[in-house]
This record gives structure tokens, C-alpha cells and sequence, in this order.
């Protein structure tokens, strides 16, 4: 079985993003001790940490594509995931 990490590394479209969700999930589940942040208030405040953070976290070299990242459909996914069924 592939570790998360790994998972991450091949998200190329819509499909790989919601199976990636999914395994999230059943990560969770499954191996709780390794993950940092449980509750949803520490998962959302470690999301909005990583973000702050995450121009030092790539290379220069990298760092442009975070630009043209649609943060907004990331706010919607956000948003829709709390009221959604």
C-alpha cells in the first residue's frame, strides 16, 4: 500500500483529488497516531499555517506556481465541504 505522501505526489486531476480525499480520511481512521492535528479546528488552523508558511517551504525555482493557484475555488471547496451532504 502507498503511503500518503506518495498519493499526493500523483494528484493530476478531479478523480485523483477526490480518491486522495478519501484516503485522507481512512488515514485518519486508520493511523491517528500519526497525525498532528485530529480535531477539525487544529486541522483547519495547521491548513492555515502551512499556507502562511509555504513560500519557504518550495524552491524559488518553484514558487511561482503558487501564484496562479485559484484560492478562491480553494476557499469554495473549503466552504462547500462544511454545509454540503
Amino acid at each position: 500500500m502507498s503511503s500518503i505522501y506518495e498519493n499526493l505526489e500523483k494528484i493530476e486531476n478531479r478523480e485523483d483529488i477526490v480518491r486522495f480525499i478519501s484516503s485522507l480520511v481512512d488515514d485518519l481512521k486508520n493511523n491517528s497516531e500519526d497525525w498532528a492535528n485530529i480535531s477539525l479546528e487544529d486541522y483547519l488552523n495547521g491548513m492555515a499555517s502551512w499556507i502562511e508558511d509555504m513560500d519557504g517551504l518550495y524552491p524559488e525555482s518553484e514558487r511561482e506556481q503558487l501564484e496562479h493557484l485559484d484560492w478562491k475555488l480553494v476557499a469554495m471547496i473549503l466552504y462547500s465541504g462544511s454545509r454540503y451532504e
